[in-house]
């Protein structure tokens, strides 16, 4: 029906084979200049496009332009507002890579106007069958990225759902969503690799970042080891890091307090 009354429009269709699958054919075939990833369940406050025009006019040729989500209930009780990033300098042109030192935290990409170019050219693409998507891909789009903006605009209006992948206490959905953490930590290795000549700085920031998200996910795994208990849940993302060499937690460490938590966390039977 839209493709029917807007020229613009272009209906694609495949066998579902998962979001992330979903979203790439979609940026592959799109023909703008820039990709906004709207979620089927959520909704765009119609009121606030004609600001992020602007700043893509007042800006241009950024490579990414960056707003806040705002969260609302099902029946539109508003929540909060997510993806503010609080540690980076807002309403500047910045460069990507700046953006990651001062400490750009990973999350959705329907925060974002990314550009098409810019994505396609450096194989910018989600990574396929993985629950956290958005955190892999968003950390890889700004250590990429030139110019980027980050604004007060809240054009996207997000619907809380409680049942959410993320939420969800199913423990087939729990095991797949912590051992994706695990690639989501590999991505983020090969990530710093992948700037170790040119430009060492980002390199170890983004390696530290890593680290970071192992040691959270090894302490999760400790923190929750009772209310898990008689569950695969734990054993499979312990085996999982082991596969990867990911574990025992080898660090470095940038506090003292997680190397004596380590001494714990290393002692494999405490976390399972």
């Amino acid at each position: 029906e839209y493709v029917r009354q807007h020229k613009n429009f272009v209906y694609l269709t495949q066998e579902n084979q998962g979001q992330s699958v979903a979203r790439n054919y979609g940026i592959r075939e799109a023909q703008g200049e820039y990709i906004w990833c709207v979620d089927a369940d959520d909704k765009v406050d119609s009121n606030s496009l004609s600001a992020v025009w602007g700043e893509l006019v007042a800006h241009h040729r950024l490579d990414i332009l960056a707003f806040q989500l705002k969260q609302v209930t099902e029946d539109g009780t508003f929540v909060s507002y997510e993806c503010s990033q609080p540690r980076v300098q807002h309403n500047t042109v910045l460069l990507g890579r700046n953006a990651v030192l001062q400490g750009y935290s990973p999350s959705s990409v329907c925060a974002l106007f990314v550009q098409k170019q810019m994505m396609v050219e450096n194989g910018l693409f989600f990574k396929e069958g993985i629950t956290q998507q958005d955190v892999e891909l968003s950390y890889r789009l700004f250590a990429h990225a030139g110019k980027v903006y980050f604004s007060e605009l809240k054009p996207y209006v997000y619907i809380h759902h409680p049942n959410s992948t993320s939420k969800s206490k199913d423990v087939r959905k729990v095991t797949k969503y912590q051992c994706d953490t695990v690639e989501i930590i590999k991505s983020f290795r090969f990530l710093s690799r992948e700037f170790a000549d040119s430009d060492r700085e980002l390199a170890n920031h983004i390696r530290q970042h890593a680290d970071s998200v192992l040691f959270g996910c090894v302490y999760g795994l400790f923190k929750n080891r009772k209310t898990r208990k008689g569950y695969s849940i734990n054993n499979a993302v312990v085996a999982k890091l082991k596969e990867e060499g990911l574990y025992p937690v080898k660090g470095p460490f940038d506090s003292w307090k997680k190397r004596l938590a380590c001494l714990v966390l290393n002692v494999e039977w405490m976390i399972k």
